[in-house]
């Protein structure tokens, strides 16, 4: 079975979409995209208080306003099939904090690859932001 590639343009196109989630202070603390090999697909991980704030009682919403902000910012590589909107204490984003750990407005480009960290094992990562 082989592993799709995360390309370059859907993590460009990410930061664009965490820039403008970023101006609408629906500033995400944590940005990931993570290759769920049960699936064979990458997601990305979208957590951070603004999000907290609308799950799980108005996930709609957070998916509506994410969506509102993909369409504004005219994405050719994300779509909203893609994303996965969290909550700040998921395993993976808790995971992610112990590997690295950014300002909450800065970007990175962290990339990790079959890692057991508290427990969590993580086939393949790459992180963006990690607050």
């Amino acid at each position: 079975m082989g592993e799709e590639v995360l390309v370059e343009s859907q993590i460009s196109d990410s930061i664009v979409l965490v820039k403008t989630l970023d101006a609408q202070t629906l500033s995400p603390s944590s940005v990931v995209w993570n290759y769920f090999s049960d699936a064979s697909e990458w997601r990305l991980l979208l957590a951070g208080p603004a999000f907290d704030a609308l799950l799980p009682k108005e996930e709609a919403r957070a998916y509506q306003l994410v969506a509102e902000a993909m369409t504004s910012t005219q994405l050719s590589s994300v779509t909203i099939g893609e994303v996965k909107i969290v909550k700040s204490d998921h395993p993976l984003i808790k995971a992610t904090h112990l590997l690295i750990g950014t300002d909450p407005q800065a970007f990175v480009r962290a990339h990790f690859r079959d890692n057991r960290i508290d427990g969590v094992f993580i086939k393949e990562m790459f992180v963006i932001r990690s607050a």
